[in-house]
């Protein structure tokens, strides 16, 4: 039945565009600053500029999607994405930084819209027990979008000038902006036209009900980690004096999580979706322990597919958390806040992953953070078992 929705089927097939358009887009980024900025703090300042931007815009971007039609929403997204490569030009034609900034926050405003819509929107068009699968096939195919775009990107920017790369990318916005124009999303009217996302009152939301609560740390705890996975990576090709490891490490997680995905649902689809979050902490802490060993490149590379391997079920099983407790009416506004956190944990975990790098050490620091992951992993579950959380993917939610 999923794959028999029209809506859900325009949905991914969007994704697989914009993912592939966006990767490209980065890589092209990184050639142009290459030559014109030799400091790689810098680098990451400039690659920073859109975030910081996004996480402001988050909490109208959640109020837009509740009180208007998503597919809308996302079509005038699509849009102002194209703008983006667009911006690009004139930085090729000037060497000019600042209009590449001016790319990356177009970029970062669009995608405040855009993904935020898509999680929000999946409620609404399958049914309650359809989610999880959902879910899964929608992370799969993210990776499957990004491991094509890299990999074309690649290819791209070693045979052509950067302007057709990000001609590339303006012809798959385009294409992107089309699809959405044939999406038909139910609305779900805001009971409060003038209703604002603000801190305290998404963790009012929280305290009602203590699963939110749970999943939120949870998926933080592992965002911290994940946004300073690519410093660590770099490390581990410098340590071996070998850059091509970068791209094995890459393609083990990146096949662990798509074959993961594929079992997602059959392994855990009638189990606590709350204690299954919990329990895959654990499993993060056991391959965060291996990567510790980094002088060993086989356990390096097994701890990275154990790792791609839980996070295809981990982040599933959140989104599916926050779609089946909250009203139809917040979630554009949750998950626009959730976006924003995202966001925020990953600014911060650069900042976290460079020290603990520097201050222990590659292997200090994994297990440190393996550690900690651990903790929490005790905290959340004798939380959730104190409390009675359950959440289950095939049964009706309790809003």
């Amino acid at each position: 039945m999923l794959w028999r929705n029209r809506t859900f089927l325009l949905l991914m097939t969007g994704e697989i565009v914009a993912g592939a358009g966006m990767w490209i887009s980065i890589i092209a980024n990184l050639q142009f600053m290459q030559s014109l900025v030799p400091s790689e703090t810098v680098k990451g300042l400039i690659l920073m500029s859109g975030l910081v931007v996004s996480i402001l815009l988050s909490p109208k971007a959640g109020v837009v999607i509740d009180l208007y039609d998503k597919g809308k929403v996302m079509m005038l997204a699509s849009l102002v994405r194209v703008l983006s490569p667009v911006f690009m030009f004139p930085a090729l034609a000037y060497d000019s930084i600042l209009w590449m900034i001016v790319s990356l926050i177009v970029m970062q405003c669009s995608a405040a819209f855009y993904f935020p819509t898509v999680q929000a929107s999946l409620p609404a068009i399958l049914s309650q027990d359809e989610l999880l699968k959902a879910n899964s096939a929608y992370l799969n195919i993210s990776t499957l979008s990004r491991i094509g775009g890299t990999a074309l990107g690649g290819v791209l920017v070693a045979s052509m000038e950067l302007q057709m790369l990000y001609v590339c990318s303006i012809i798959a916005y385009a294409v992107l902006a089309v699809v959405t124009l044939f999406l038909r999303i139910p609305q779900v009217t805001s009971r409060s036209l003038k209703e604002k996302v603000e801190f305290r009152e998404v963790l009012t939301i929280a305290r009602k009900d203590p699963a939110l609560l749970v999943s939120l740390v949870n998926n933080g705890l592992i965002t911290l980690f994940l946004g300073g996975i690519n410093l660590m990576i770099l490390k581990f090709s410098e340590i071996h004096q070998e850059p091509q490891l970068m791209g094995w490490i890459y393609a083990a997680e990146g096949v662990s999580i798509l074959t993961g995905s594929l079992l997602a649902k059959r392994w855990i689809g009638k189990s606590n979706l709350v204690a299954a979050s919990t329990l895959m902490l654990v499993f993060f802490a056991v391959s965060q322990y291996g990567m510790s060993i980094a002088g060993n490149k086989g356990m390096i590379l097994g701890s990275f597919a154990v790792f791609g391997f839980v996070v295809a079920f981990f982040f599933p099983v959140i989104a599916t958390i926050f779609q089946k407790r909250l009203p139809a009416h917040q979630q554009g506004r949750f998950f626009s806040f959730k976006s924003m956190l995202d966001r925020c944990f990953f600014l911060v975990a650069l900042g976290i992953t460079g020290g603990g790098l520097d201050l222990l050490g590659i292997s200090g620091y994994l297990l440190f953070i393996g550690s900690l992951t651990l903790v929490f992993a005790f905290v959340t579950f004798y939380y959730s078992k104190k409390h009675k959380l359950d959440v289950r993917a095939d049964e009706e939610a309790a809003a």
